[in-house]
């Protein structure tokens, strides 16, 4: 039996060169595909974050005995404490009148670091009077 010459391996063909192009190609992809997906996650969680702050700082300010500065520094001590992890650098804004509204805006954690996510949330109610009961 004649013994079996190897070829050069640039003789032997482009055998499994798909799959290692498939795979450079689909890899990337897929590693942006679940950046993606976390980063909508930690943009969601900031969101909740700003909201809850945001109706913690209402129901501060509609009270009958509640400022307006008092609702916005409840938000913002809210954000601060609850919402540390989910929300960075909280901003609270409000507005009264007979309507209180609470602005809590915030960044949420970036898996890019040059992609800047920003969360802001707002509530709304009515500030509590006291009115008497008028007859029919």
């Amino acid at each position: 039996m004649a013994p079996r010459r190897l070829r050069p391996a640039w003789l032997r063909g482009d055998r499994g060169s798909v799959s290692v192009l498939a795979a450079v190609i689909a890899f990337p992809a897929v590693i942006a595909l679940l950046a993606g997906f976390f980063q909508a996650a930690l943009w969601f969680a900031a969101r909740s974050a700003a909201l809850a702050a945001a109706q913690q700082g209402m129901d501060a300010a509609r009270g009958t005995a509640g400022t307006l500065a008092h609702g916005e520094a409840a938000a913002c001590a809210f954000a601060r404490t609850v919402g540390a992890g989910m929300l960075r650098g909280a901003s609270c804004t409000g507005s009264g009148g007979v309507t209180v509204t609470i602005t809590v805006c915030g960044d949420a954690p970036s898996l890019v670091a040059l992609f800047p996510v920003r969360a802001c949330e707002q509530a709304q109610g009515a500030r509590e009077r006291f009115t008497t009961r008028t007859t029919p």
